[in-house]
């Protein structure tokens, strides 16, 4: 009886030790700790419609005691582009880099985005991607 209770006391509490902060992922492209967290780093859009509005928004949060500024977003081609707040972030509130797919394009697609926090080496990597139909198959 007494074995059975502390295995259940140690599930349990692994539980509440790899559960903490899962809202928000750590970039995986940095070696140090980064400043800011990401609620995803991949957005899928699935199959969306020749010419629709094709926009995915990352939500991110600063962990960081510093204020903490966002110098650049660049992206991996023309086809997307990348706005975000160019405002120094002081404050623990969540705050979002949204990045819009020119849906003109047909096929399938994946681009990446690269997010360059002040005072950190490698940028973080963000994702999209998914498919756009031809006109005739909507």
């Amino acid at each position: 009886m007494k074995t059975k209770f502390l295995f259940f006391a140690l599930i349990l509490c692994s539980g509440f030790v790899f559960g903490q902060n899962k809202d928000f992922e750590s970039p995986a492209t940095t070696s140090k700790q980064s400043a800011i967290l990401f609620k995803s780093l991949i957005y899928d859009f699935g199959k969306i419609k020749h010419k629709s509005e094709a926009k995915a928004v990352f939500i991110f949060k600063k962990v960081s005691k510093k204020p903490v500024k966002i110098t650049n977003v660049q992206t991996s081609c023309g086809c997307t582009a990348a706005d975000w707040s160019r405002e120094e972030i002081t404050n623990k509130k969540k705050q979002k880099i949204s990045i819009v797919y020119d849906s003109r394009i047909i096929g399938k697609f994946t681009k990446y985005a690269y997010v360059y926090v002040e005072g950190q080496d490698d940028p973080i990597q963000l994702q999209i991607k998914g498919e756009v139909l031809p006109p005739n198959t909507q």
